[in-house]
């Protein structure tokens, strides 16, 4: 059904492109990405079988490595947030003005964190 609208659509903006004089005339569905679906929706229907199957293993192939790119910056990121929360409570260690509960709490970490930051403190 989706695929009849968006061709639909697309041939309705063929016939009329010329016709249109300003932007205000221009339906809703005159964006660019609404065109660029249908336009691709076109080519796909034109595409043998085996074409079709080789066009969706790529577009599955490309969404598992765009899948596991944002996984190694959500790790990245975190790696990141935890070593600035170690850097954080090891200087609050030194300056031993704070409990090691308040340390805890002041940097959204667990006691346990803080006492292992106090070990590698102490092993140095």
């Amino acid at each position: 059904m989706y695929c009849f609208i968006t061709c639909t659509q697309l041939i309705y903006t063929m016939k009329t492109l010329r016709k249109v004089k300003s932007k205000r005339q221009s339906p809703e569905f005159w964006n660019e990405h609404r065109l660029k679906v249908a336009i691709e929706e076109v080519d796909r229907s034109a595409m043998s079988a085996e074409k079709r199957l080789a066009y969706e293993m790529l577009i599955a192939q490309n969404a598992v490595a765009v899948y596991g790119e944002k996984k190694k910056i959500e790790d990245a990121r975190q790696e990141e947030n935890l070593a600035v929360k170690m850097d954080v409570v090891k200087k609050a260690l030194l300056r031993g003005k704070l409990s090691i509960e308040e340390i805890a709490e002041d940097n959204a970490v667990s006691t346990d964190f803080v006492l292992d930051v106090q070990k590698q403190l102490r092993e140095k």
